[in-house]
């Protein structure tokens, strides 16, 4: 399974998700229960006046929680800001790969469906089993059988228990959607879930038995596929869709269809009573379609361990960053994200009443290389390490993070797919394998055959495949001309993709930017969410993927992967994340990492601070803040004092 993709102000999950980390994909925070210690810190320690603080494990933190105060109460209703053209267009907790998005699964659906296995747990990427629907899964038979028990207490909003036919329904409607078309799951990765089940029964009331194709590492199985699965009601659902048993891939395949046309009709999200069954804190109660407005009414028949404090959340839409923080400061917003641009102004915030806390999300930043694009020999190009490695000597990390124009300090360096403060790799993440250099990026072009010309055009002088010459398909007179398409929000995007242009044009090397908004970009400018497209773009920087706390690329860098976004493919990697998988010894998965590293299938930018700001009359357990950096949302535990 891949990672997500976030989309805070810089990454997204597709098992990785796409996070702003398409953020598209989907990506995996969960690990067995205790198998992991904390990557970020609980709480932060530390932070003053809006500058970077570095937490004593050395986890980089922005500013600090504050202690929890003030005796709860039930009621009211706070205001919320959407990430600038990120908004939820989808319903159904099996989502395409066109609209998988943090924003979508995170901050919207995850307060109506709960996920089977919670994660992060406060700012730890792990398994938060307080919040989880069921008890850790227990592995058999060699890891070739898992059982999964169901805690009691759980009910949909209609009384009814969440059970163990839930979650196998979730699962006969996944095979039935992909079966339609692998595009329909943006998590999906050829052979893994849920290809890698020979059967799931619900072999009782509170009982699910998956039986497995083949051996799986436990943490691997638990942390990237387990939490991908949504409990949904089966009986509501079902009857809803006109009847059918979905244990039948023809009435699962009739019920996904009725599911996922209601899915895609925002108009009526709120008015369909589809999606007034709910077993999450809170339900939709308005969506306006037009403004991509929405709110939330607390859920009363909730069973998780906290009952919603807070009536209403409201969600409101901006079109720009700046939009959104003058309602910040004006006061008008209980909560935001605060763009790198105005982190000069936390001071400011901070006496108009706000908290302001910060962490790098779990994930990793980067500018997306389109392997596929034919245009001008791109991918033939790209096919180069060499190309490749000169490329990232023009990306001055270090530079762009102390820059104000830019990262203004809220961000860390960071070159892999892993943090390097995970438990699963070697801390060289944090090391640039290739640093800034533009000399050195000039003399790897001078000696693979090019003719550089500062500002001018470099050319090809030497084709060939010889170990001085340009490369495999690169003809006599080639030049580099290549598009980079930027998300139009945060600022940062525009700034990064603009300094590195700029340094290319340096070598003779064009790079022509323009800004798409991000849902665009991981609607369109994703090869296999929209293949047909592969020719239009050469490059794309939406911020990043999220990453699982078993750090794979699985899903996301292997050649099947449905959040490959750029189509990158080399037999090693797919070697090496076939051995993180399936096999059981740590040290394939930093190989991994290493290999990725070094490989550059992207080229890997800063990883930016996710910053938020609340008003310092809401409050709660420092956990339910402390995971507003992975873009993740637990309101029911809020309270205004």
């Amino acid at each position: 399974m891949g990672i997500n993709t976030c989309i805070g102000t810089g990454s997204a999950r597709t098992s990785g998700r796409r996070t702003a980390r398409a953020r598209g994909g989907r990506t995996r925070y969960a690990l067995l229960a205790g198998a992991l210690a904390a990557v970020l810190p609980l709480a932060a320690c530390g932070g003053g006046g809006g500058g970077t603080t570095k937490h004593k494990s050395g986890s980089p933190t922005f500013g600090s929680i504050p202690a929890q105060s003030g005796t709860p109460k039930d009621g009211g209703a706070i205001d919320i800001a959407q990430q600038p053209g990120a908004g939820p267009f989808y319903m159904l907790p099996i989502v395409p790969g066109a609209f998988n998005s943090t924003y979508v699964t995170y901050e919207f659906q995850r307060l109506m469906y709960r996920p089977l296995y919670w994660f992060p747990q406060g700012g730890s990427p792990k398994i938060d089993e307080s919040l989880s629907l069921a008890s850790p899964p227990q592995f058999s038979d060699g890891n070739k059988t898992v059982t999964i028990t169901m805690r009691d207490g759980y009910t949909w909003s209609d009384g009814t228990p969440v059970d163990a036919d839930d979650v196998v329904f979730f699962i006969d409607l996944l095979k039935a959607a992909l079966k339609k078309s692998p595009a329909n799951w943006g998590s999906y990765t050829p052979g893994q879930f849920p290809d890698n089940v020979a059967e799931a029964k619900a072999t009782s009331g509170n009982t699910v038995t998956l039986k497995l194709k083949e051996a799986y590492n436990p943490e691997w199985f638990t942390a990237n596929e387990l939490t991908s699965l949504v409990p949904l009601p089966a009986e509501q659902w079902s009857r809803a869709a006109g009847g059918g048993d979905h244990a039948s891939p023809k009435d699962a395949a009739a019920i996904y269809a009725y599911l996922d046309k209601a899915s895609r009709n925002p108009a009526s999200f709120a008015k369909n009573p589809l999606w007034q069954t709910v077993d999450g804190p809170y339900r939709l109660s308005s969506f306006d379609v037009t403004t991509n407005a929405y709110s939330m009414t607390a859920n009363k028949a909730y069973g998780g361990p906290q009952k919603p404090h807070l009536a209403t959340l409201n969600f409101r839409p901006f079109t720009s960053e700046s939009a959104k923080f003058n309602q910040l400061l004006s006061g008008k917003l209980a909560m935001a994200t605060v763009d790198q641009s105005n982190v000069g102004q936390v001071s400011a915030l901070k006496a108009a009443g706000y908290n302001v806390y910060g962490a790098p999300a779990l994930g990793f930043n980067f500018i997306m290389l389109n392997f596929k694009d034919t245009t001008d020999n791109v991918g033939k190009l790209y096919a180069q390490l060499y190309i490749r490695q000169a490329l990232q000597r023009l990306i001055d990390q270090p530079g762009y993070i102390a820059s104000k124009g830019i990262y203004n300090g809220a961000a860390v360096e960071s070159y892999g797919t892993a943090p390097a403060t995970s438990p699963y790799v070697s801390g060289s993440t944090a090391t640039a394998p290739y640093p800034y250099d533009p000399a050195a990026a000039r003399k790897l072009l001078e000696d693979h055959g090019w003719k550089v010309v500062p500002n001018g055009t470099t050319t090809c002088e030497r084709p060939g495949t010889g170990p001085s010459q340009c490369g495999a398909g690169i003809p006599q007179g080639q030049t580099m001309k290549f598009n980079l398409f930027y998300r139009s929000g945060p600022q940062l995007h525009s700034a990064v993709s603009t300094a590195f242009a700029s340094e290319a044009r340096k070598l003779g090397i064009t790079i022509t930017v323009a800004p798409k908004t991000f849902s665009f970009l991981i609607q369109n400018y994703n090869v296999p969410a929209a293949p047909s497209k592969a020719g239009e773009w050469a490059m794309s920087t939406w911020g990043g993927f999220s990453t699982p706390p078993y750090p794979t690329a699985s899903g996301i860098f292997d050649t099947k992967g449905s959040g490959n976004v750029g189509a990158f493919g080399d037999p090693e990697t797919d070697r090496l994340i076939d051995a993180s998988v399936h096999g059981a010894d740590r040290k394939a998965v930093q190989a991994e990492v290493e290999h990725l590293r070094t490989g550059l299938p992207v080229l890997w930018l800063p990883a930016a601070q996710t910053i938020w700001a609340w008003k310092k009359t809401l409050s709660g357990p420092t956990a339910s803040f402390a995971n507003l950096p992975a873009n993740v949302l637990t309101p029911e535990y809020w309270y205004t004092r």
